[in-house]
């Protein structure tokens, strides 16, 4: 085996460059541990670049440094936070396995039936500790109390990476046990990307975490067929509200969580955003 890596070793910097490109960004970070020259090969612009999307999009002022050390740089940074784009109500990041462009939608952004309206909806100040893996959004929108639940977001999948798999999730909580305990009618969620849509049923009570049982009744009844959120490590919900697949990149990607015919006053719920993350 040793001899096999000091042959390899010889080959021009710019054939093992070539090589590593046609890997992963993980597999690029594991052979830049074999020796020297698969670290100098590996941390090459020429290997980053071809991690890294051809076209990024435009970003807010300042967001990143005007000429990033390198492409690896370049792409640690996507990888480790998330830049603001001009409208700064939306960021992006990259997916550190794959260097996919991914979105978050924040609260703002979002289309909320009547969230104007302080009489329904209120708009809060977050702190530090409710942000931790995102700060560019520092205000969620939480719901006083309505009959008719509607959010909605959309980008444009030009946005997006091409060839991809990707799935939408809002990013919620539940402000207080008034919520979970009541009994609250299952919502619609639904992704259409041209004119293709799906739709599936979640239930917002319910948690899907290691030996937890605040799973309602009403969910477990039908477990199979609705969807539960899983509890972040950040504190935050999250329910995926579909999946699709972004080929051409040519289209708008619209999704949406309802619950507009149970007849039922629903509130306590937080909203942060919308993300919208390359699936594996």
């Amino acid at each position: 085996m040793e001899t096999d890596a000091s042959e390899i070793e010889r080959l021009p910097d710019e054939l093992l460059a070539a090589v590593i490109s046609l890997t992963s960004p993980t597999d690029a970070c594991r052979a830049a541990a074999v020796s020297r020259a698969f670290l100098a090969a590996a941390d090459s612009d020429a290997v980053w670049s071809r991690f890294l999307p051809r076209v990024l999009p435009v970003f807010a002022q300042g967001e990143l440094p005007c000429a990033p050390p390198s492409k690896k740089a370049l792409f640690q940074r996507l990888t480790d936070e998330p830049a603001l784009l001009p409208c700064k109500l939306v960021s992006m990041r990259l997916d550190r396995a794959t260097g996919a462009k991914c979105y978050t939608l924040s609260a703002r952004a979002l289309h909320i039936s009547w969230g104007d309206n302080p009489n329904y909806w209120a708009w809060i100040n977050l702190g530090c500790d409710e942000i931790k893996t995102n700060k560019s959004f520092k205000e969620a929108a939480k719901l006083r109390g309505i009959w008719w639940l509607e959010i909605r977001g959309k980008i444009h999948s030009m946005l997006l990476s091409q060839n991809s798999a990707y799935a939408a999730y809002m990013v919620f909580k539940l402000a207080d046990d008034r919520y979970k305990k009541s009994y609250f009618p299952f919502q619609e969620a639904s992704i259409s990307v041209g004119g293709s849509e799906s739709t599936r049923q979640t239930c917002l009570q319910g948690y899907m975490k290691v030996g937890d049982d605040e799973v309602h009744r009403e969910c477990l009844l039908v477990a199979n067929d609705i969807v539960l959120p899983r509890k972040r490590a950040d504190g935050w919900m999250e329910v995926e509200l579909g999946e699709f697949y972004n080929e051409e990149g040519d289209g708008e990607v619209s999704t949406s969580l309802m619950e507009t015919k149970g007849g039922v006053w629903k509130d306590g719920l937080v909203v942060w955003g919308i993300e919208i993350r390359a699936k594996q």
